[in-house]
């Protein structure tokens, strides 16, 4: 796709054990049995902390880290699941990218697809820094927060916050985006709410619909599936990797679910707060490949392969 992540980092909040949050949540000891059997231990909580400052936080260290930061930004695209950002009475955009210098540069906050939604705005900043010169680059932001403790126990999971940030560019020495797909057939078209029978053909499908969008990503980058490191994949629970890893007879050692106890459900950002912390402590080695991978519930399946 001819770019990458000239930069990259993210950050995730002091972590909370899964127990305070369920007995907070008001659920009992078979909710707990549930997410300690999909893996869960502890996920990062901020408080009452606005998301707007966590992003701000994160995005301001690109001030330092990125050349010409200010006047390389061509566009800001900020990619959420969750719809409630900020009260009605904030402006979220503005507040994000707060003393960074880009007061003028275009901005877009981008929903929908719910866990999958990174994968369609690194698409789009793709598409975006295509049609600049060389030295520019687009700010992408992919972050979530709940409020309360009963906003965090869904889907038989448990959400912790993060914000994961990256600037892609022309300029990548590493992290090279090879291809990046989303792809969708909904089934269980209102989430948790969706009639039972729906919310069981989805389980049913997933795995498979999971292994289609994996051989998307692959094919468009033309490389097999035995060339990856890695699948770094989206982290609710661990059962649903047991069995893709099963349908595509690929090693179940190789796809990362190891941070999974101690960060449960990011929402739209956790396969690349995974592949930046594996590859910054030297599990993802420069030249490998890792593809990460998010399934969304109903659903929406998002992939980008990218080069260490």
């Amino acid at each position: 796709m001819d770019c990458g992540f000239e930069q990259l980092t993210y950050e995730l909040p002091d972590r909370q054990l899964v127990e305070e949050l369920i007995e907070q949540a008001g659920y009992g000891a078979e909710m707990l049995e549930r997410l300690h059997n999909g893996g869960l231990r502890r996920v990062p909580v901020s408080g009452s902390i606005p998301l707007s400052r966590l992003v701000n936080s994160v995005a301001s260290q690109f001030s330092s880290e990125v050349h010409e930061f200010q006047s390389r930004t061509v566009g800001v695209i900020v990619a959420h699941s969750i719809p409630a950002l900020a009260p009605d009475d904030h402006s979220f955009l503005a507040e994000c990218l707060d003393g960074l210098g880009l007061e003028q540069t275009p901005r877009i906050a981008v929903s929908g697809q719910p866990c999958a939604i990174l994968h369609s705005a690194v698409q789009l900043a793709c598409a975006w820094v295509r049609r600049e010169r060389q030295r520019f680059g687009v700010l992408v932001i992919g972050a979530d927060k709940a409020y309360h403790a009963s906003e965090r126990i869904f889907f038989g999971s448990a959400m912790g916050d993060s914000v994961f940030a990256g600037f892609i560019s022309h300029r990548a020495r590493g992290h090279t985006i090879l291809s990046s797909v989303t792809n969708t057939e909904i089934i269980a078209t209102d989430g948790e709410l969706s009639p039972p029978e729906d919310i069981a053909a989805f389980r049913a499908k997933n795995p498979a619909y999971i292994r289609h969008a994996i051989q998307l990503c692959l094919q468009q980058a033309r490389v097999g599936l035995d060339t990856l490191a890695y699948i770094v994949p989206h982290t609710p629970y661990t059962m649903v990797w047991d069995a893709v890893s099963e349908l595509l007879t690929f090693p179940r050692d190789r796809i990362l679910t190891d941070y999974l106890p101690d960060t449960g459900h990011l929402n739209s950002n956790d396969s690349f707060v995974h592949y930046a912390r594996a590859a910054s402590e030297g599990r993802i080695r420069t030249g490998q490949l890792a593809l990460l991978v998010n399934p969304a519930f109903g659903g929406t399946r998002g992939c980008t392969l990218i080069r260490r």
